[in-house]
């Protein structure tokens, strides 16, 4: 530190009171004296303990006393013993903008990866490990809270074509992993039209408006075979542990329990409501055109149906969830086609 004399301006706190006072601190070789209206005190330089600088932001000259000095930012407080030897690293990057958001880019990159990448994979891998009895319990729920809240009615299908409905879907399911786990269950409902879904456990349900759009037996076979693709691959409990997985999430970081329970009681509904992705919609689709051709079904039955309840059923103006997920109609329809066995 340099034996001529430096006096540094600005306000001085006691540390007791948080009103500060315009004080002046002279620096004379080793020493300094501050001075302000009520107050003075000498101290050894060395015993001062400057703040790191912080962009322009005032800086603290920490006194023996417990007091503290206020004052602007000036070349001379590098003289002085500093509170952090880390201050030239830190200062350095705080001033500069270009850093920061570089690091902020960064790290919504690595979120974002995690998010699109790494949560998919990680519920693929935690959704073939659930016991199918809890999938099953899940899917019993969730069905029975769709029907507590008059989702749906009973069916009014005749039992001889439900029976032979049943009959083509056991031949469908036949020497399927999951064979044992399905139930199929048919169901009328008055808001959401023509209409197939399926539940954790291999519960599949279809309602009365999409077997009487069919013009055959094969078409609600092929609606039916596109449901045990999404039970065969897992893709209700797959979406269901991503959603959760981001509302665990949320609600870890906020240390919000309540939304966590909310979330835990919430799960029937949440299940009740599971969208799939287009990825989904696509493999679930390719499932069924293979499977439908399998059991020596045309995959063309698909494309009939989906095409027939377009034309019926314009967009904006039904809650038809089978046609209006993506991918669109017209490209599942031409999937379906270019399926069909070659002659």
């Amino acid at each position: 530190m340099s034996d001529g004399a430096f006096t540094l301006h600005g306000i001085y706190y006691d540390g007791r009171h948080p009103v500060g006072a315009q004080a002046e601190l002279l620096f004379t070789g080793r020493e300094a004296a501050l001075t302000a209206a009520d107050f003075s005190g000498r101290y050894y330089a060395r015993r001062l303990l400057v703040s790191p600088r912080i962009g322009r932001a005032d800086r603290f000259i920490n006194l023996p006393d417990g007091g503290q000095f206020q004052c602007a930012d000036h070349p001379f407080l590098a003289s002085l013993p500093q509170e952090s030897r880390s201050e030239g690293p830190v200062a350095w990057l705080e001033e500069r903008w270009g850093v920061a958001l570089a690091g902020v880019a960064v790290i919504a990159a690595i979120l974002l990866s995690g998010y699109f990448y790494g949560l998919p994979a990680a519920a693929e891998h935690l959704a073939a490990k659930i016991p199918i009895e809890t999938e099953q319990a899940l899917g019993r729920e969730a069905l029975a809270w769709m029907d507590s809240n008059k989702w749906f009615r009973q069916t009014s299908l005749d039992k001889d074509r439900q029976k032979k409905i049943r009959e083509g879907f056991e031949g469908l399911i036949s020497n399927l992993p999951l064979r044992a786990s399905y139930r199929l269950e048919f169901r009328d409902s008055h808001f959401t039209g023509p209409n197939a879904f399926a539940l954790p456990g291999g519960s599949i349900v279809i309602t009365d408006d999409m077997v009487k759009a069919a013009v055959s037996r094969e078409e609600v076979l092929a609606v039916l075979a596109h449901e045990i693709g999404h039970v065969e691959l897992h893709h209700t409990m797959r979406s269901v542990l991503q959603n959760s997985a981001v509302a665990v999430a949320v609600a870890t970081v906020t240390a919000d329990a309540a939304s966590l329970s909310a979330a835990v009681a919430g799960l029937p509904a949440l299940l009740a409501q599971t969208k799939y992705s287009r990825e989904f919609e696509a493999e679930a689709d390719d499932y069924a055109f293979r499977l439908l051709r399998q059991r020596n079904y045309p995959p063309a039955a698909f494309a009939s149906l989906m095409e027939r309840l377009e034309k019926k059923y314009e967009k904006g103006q039904h809650a038809l969830d089978f046609i209006s997920t993506h991918p669109s109609t017209a490209e599942r329809v031409k999937r379906a086609r270019a399926s069909e066995p070659t002659r």
